[in-house]
């Protein structure tokens, strides 16, 4: 072959810019290349074993390769280049500040040379003018205080041509600058050119957050959702208030390709009200699995969870394949309302928790109880998912079912007197508790057998909550449900702890 025929001297170079990506390849190519690759393989396989998958974790048996912060890392590749070409997942979760001393004095016994990484910040191809003068500043000087470094955290991001995975720091936080390079990030990876060698987080497709401190405004984040083939987006406390009219809008002044290849978003403990999820969806119309966790710990709080599902219906009913709604440390109220979730057409799991059922329940009682006594109806109320199975909560194209109830071991608070509820700036309202939970199984399985072949032709699988605090009204409902079940073809899973083994939504296996 032609490359054969080249100069040794040629083949060596060939060889040395192969390295790391196609280093394997033209070793196994043929006994020449794999001699001339020879003397690099243990360089190679040392670097690619303790960069791939990058941590920054003690490494006990190499101190030498320990890298504690962003600070040290950025340092090795002003050094040797090379490392950051073998990073491809990239958890930056545990970069933060460590005992006064210890990165300074650690990287000094190291060798560190300032000057290496001064050149590497002035020949960045994201930092303009002076601006990479005030990043290796603010460098140098958190460095010497030995405390967290945004400039730092935000930098590296511009040195990672082939990671594929990227787990932002718990501090990570958001300004002005931090945006401005996140965009140059996205911006060059967006070009018609881009490559790896030009273009740095052109190949991430994952992108986690690790906020541990405090939430974050999704829209402060989403500029990375821009990315070119960004498909999965985990974002764990992530907080939206649309209420504030400097967040009125996720989208607004964003790129129009944000979110536009992510097929996977994952929000755990968030507070996203049904305004918020409309622009975030208008965003990501390649969606196919949404994960949703509430949280809200103010008592005085109130989710409207059924316009949460009827915006997710709207806005992403037609494409979407896997959804699930819970609650974790919500300590508010409910908002009465009426949801419908049988225009799904492609859903096949589906998590949701009793709470949901249970608002669909009481609002068709209130109704019930305001006709009763002569009362106008609420307008385009639709009482007859009642009688539906599953209250009209799950639609037919769905095989795996989750049913979660969450905090148990309140005061009891059986039945839906519609007199238990509250006014609360003109918005009925109730206090979401486990001990109705019985009661609203029994309302969303009446007729499950006779039902199930209409309605839930595809249904093969059910998985509900049991907690051990639960009541034994609970526990037993939930009993019954496996034969009920069982005689019409329907695996029925009474869980104790969460179903962590079998809930395999957001690209887990299952």
């Amino acid at each position: 072959m032609a490359l054969l025929e080249l100069a040794d001297e040629l083949l060596a170079l060939i060889v040395e810019y192969a390295i790391p990506e196609g280093f394997e390849s033209l070793c196994l190519t043929c006994h020449k290349l794999h001699t001339l690759c020879k003397p690099s393989i243990r360089q190679h396989n040392e670097l690619r074993s303790h960069f791939r998958n990058f941590n920054y974790f003690v490494k006990e048996k190499y101190p030498s390769l320990t890298i504690r912060t962003s600070f040290e890392l950025i340092a090795r590749i002003a050094e040797e280049p090379v490392v950051a070409r073998y990073i491809e997942h990239a958890d930056f979760k545990v970069d933060t500040r460590l005992p006064v001393g210890g990165a300074l004095w650690r990287m000094e016994r190291n060798g560190y040379r300032p000057e290496t990484v001064r050149d590497l910040f002035a020949s960045s191809w994201y930092l303009s003018g002076t601006e990479w003068q005030d990043y290796f500043e603010k460098y140098e000087r958190d460095l010497k205080d030995n405390r967290y470094c945004r400039a730092s955290a935000s930098f590296l991001l511009t040195l990672l041509s082939n990671v594929k995975t990227v787990v932002l720091p718990m501090h990570w936080t958001h300004d002005t600058e931090t945006e401005k390079l996140l965009e140059a990030i996205v911006r060059h990876a967006r070009q018609p050119n881009a490559t790896s060698t030009n273009a740095s987080l052109l190949s991430v497709t994952t992108l986690k957050t690790s906020f541990a401190q405090q939430g974050f405004i999704l829209n402060k984040i989403t500029p990375l959702l821009a990315l070119p083939r960004i498909q999965k987006f985990y974002g764990p406390t992530s907080i939206s208030h649309t209420a504030a009219p400097e967040h009125s809008s996720l989208c607004q002044s964003l790129s129009p390709s944000l979110g536009w290849t992510l097929e996977v978003a994952y929000l755990r403990g968030s507070n996203i009200d049904g305004p918020a999820m409309k622009h975030f969806l208008r965003c990501t119309p390649c969606l196919r699995t949404l994960v949703y966790s509430h949280s809200d710990k103010q008592l005085s709080c109130i989710w409207d969870i059924c316009e949460l599902v009827t915006t997710i219906g709207k806005e992403a009913g037609s494409y979407i394949e896997e959804l699930s709604i819970t609650k974790h440390d919500f300590s508010g109220k409910i908002a009465l309302g009426t949801a419908n979730m049988r225009d799904f057409p492609r859903l096949h799991k589906l998590e949701i928790p009793l709470d949901l059922a249970t608002c669909v329940i009481r609002s068709a009682t209130h109704l019930e109880a305001k006709e009763s006594i002569g009362t106008d109806s609420v307008a385009d109320a639709d009482q007859s998912h009642v009688d539906l199975l599953m209250c009209g909560l799950v639609p037919p194209s769905v095989t795996r079912l989750f049913l979660s109830s969450e905090d148990w071991g309140r005061d009891d608070d059986r039945g839906y007197s519609t007199g238990e509820l509250e006014m609360n700036d003109g918005v009925q309202v109730f206090k979401p508790k486990p001990q109705q939970h019985d009661c609203t199984l029994e309302t969303m399985f009446q007729g499950f057998a006779e039902k199930k072949a209409t309605q839930l032709p595809s249904l093969k699988e059910i998985h509900v909550w049991n907690p051990w605090n639960a009541d034994k009204a609970y526990k037993a409902r939930c009993e019954r449900l496996v034969p009920e079940a069982e005689t019409v073809g329907v695996k029925v899973h009474v869980d104790g702890p969460r179903w962590t083994q079998v809930m395999d939504y957001a690209g887990r296996s299952p």
